[in-house]
């Protein structure tokens, strides 16, 4: 889905108010193509194909840029399935687009690839309380350098159905807040028709393998577990808090007390369908787009869901942190330019506007106290546990090693293995990929 804006369609700038950008002018920061070429093309790519966020880049982020810069900005977006194996064609074949944006997971990646710069050059031109607003600045380094600007944040959270607590003689008011009131609330909340569960007491990311391996991450931190050490050199998600991590969710879908179905069943974003609407699970962990996907599909229902804040064995912590974000492509001959549309994008009238049309934690962290964003029942829990959330390692190999990991992890909660024999199998397999690479 590619538009193109030119002339007549910077009217539309009106359609947002837009700050003066500093420290955004033409000079060439190192390794920059300069921006001093008079009108010239950027071309943007943007991961996904969500609705509310193509409205608004193309309608509103992208005319007002081209307002307040010599600049025409041609947007593509790529959806996530294809978005790796089109970047790869593209730096192959020397089409890249300036700006990309992807998951913060493969920052490192691209950065020892010499696919993308570092942006710290142009970060030390912002005023310093603009940079320290940066709600997920750090997350988005590789080797101590900026390597992504993130343009949001995520979380996993655990959501539950109120009306059905009560049936259940639970009190909305007091929801899990550790992994022993979780498996004593879901005991009592599952519904059976002889051995056949009708009714899951909680249900957890699972519509495919990498999914299942985010619902393991929360219960590792929830465990005081790490996927890798500090030195991003050896794995750790072996350990035996990870073990017992991996154990203790593998116990809510196998054996006579289980409690959880659906494995494989797509549930992110499902909205109307999700089975907290429909009635097939009492609580699940979701993320923020999902739980906006629900109040927008089925406000009936939503209002019957609340959420806790994340759970804790020895830690009180849940899988998240810095979600989508946007590089400079080394190719790019507009680095300059690049690096404006990324600042534009993150001022605060633009953050703010980024997450109400797609939902998640603001990239800055003064927004949490925009009286807006706190009205929503679908972003201000999340804002509330951004200091709570803990992600993916920035390190070269680790999109390889998730893959290697979520595939155990689907095997351990089909019951086809156990726990220590996968996460020590998958460490094994890993630390190969990354003295290989």
């Amino acid at each position: 889905m590619i538009t193109k804006w030119r002339g007549a369609s910077r009217l539309a700038a009106g359609l947002i108010a837009v700050m003066v950008l500093s420290g955004c002018g033409g000079g060439t920061a190192a390794g920059s193509g300069g921006s001093g070429d008079g009108a010239s093309t950027l071309r943007v790519w943007f991961p996904g194909n969500l609705a509310e966020e193509v409205s608004w880049v193309n309608e509103k982020l992208v005319p007002a840029f081209e307002a307040e810069h010599k600049v025409d900005v041609q947007v593509e977006f790529v959806d996530w399935a294809n978005l790796a194996t089109r970047l790869s064609t593209a730096f192959a074949g020397g089409t890249a687009p300036d700006v990309f944006g992807h998951g913060n997971a493969a920052a490192a990646g691209y950065a020892a690839n010499g696919r993308v710069i570092a942006l710290d050059d142009y970060l030390a031109k912002m005023p310093a309380s603009d940079v320290a607003d940066l709600t997920f600045l750090d997350q988005g380094k590789v080797g101590g350098k900026q390597i992504i600007m993130p343009l949001r944040g995520f979380g996993h959270l655990l959501a539950y159905r109120t009306d059905l607590f009560q049936e259940a003689g639970l009190d909305p008011a007091s929801p899990p807040s550790t992994w022993q009131e979780l498996r004593s609330a879901a005991d009592r909340l599952v519904v059976r028709d002889g051995d056949t569960i009708t009714r899951s007491g909680v249900i957890f990311p699972a519509d495919d393998a990498t999914s299942m391996s985010q619902a393991f991450g929360s219960f590792l931190f929830q465990a005081g577990g790490t996927f890798v050490d500090e030195s991003g050199t050896k794995i750790t998600w072996n350990s035996e808090a990870g073990k017992r991590a991996l154990g203790f969710l593998a116990d809510f879908y196998n054996g006579p007390k289980a409690v959880s179905t659906g494995l494989g069943e797509a549930t992110s974003g499902a909205g109307a369908q999700h089975p907290l609407v429909t009635g097939r699970a009492a609580m699940a962990v979701i993320d923020e787009a999902t739980f906006k996907s629900i109040y927008e599909q089925a406000p009936d229902v939503a209002a019957k869901i609340k959420l806790a804040p994340p759970l804790k064995d020895t830690t009180a912590a849940s899988f998240g942190g810095a979600g989508n974000g946007l590089f400079v492509s080394a190719d790019s001959r507009h680095k300059d330019q690049a690096w404006e549309f990324i600042e534009f994008m993150l001022t605060p009238a633009n953050a703010k506007a980024y997450v109400q049309a797609v939902g998640g934690i603001p990239a800055r962290t003064s927004l949490a106290a925009d009286s807006e964003l706190s009205a929503q029942p679908y972003i201000k829990p999340y804002m509330d546990a951004a200091d709570q959330f803990r992600g993916n390692p920035n390190i070269e190999t680790w999109t390889q090693q998730r893959e290697v990991l979520a595939k155990e992890i689907e095997a351990v909660l089909r019951g086809k293995t156990s726990a220590g024999e996968a996460l020590d199998r998958a460490a094994s397999e890993a630390a190969s990929l990354a003295k290989h690479n």
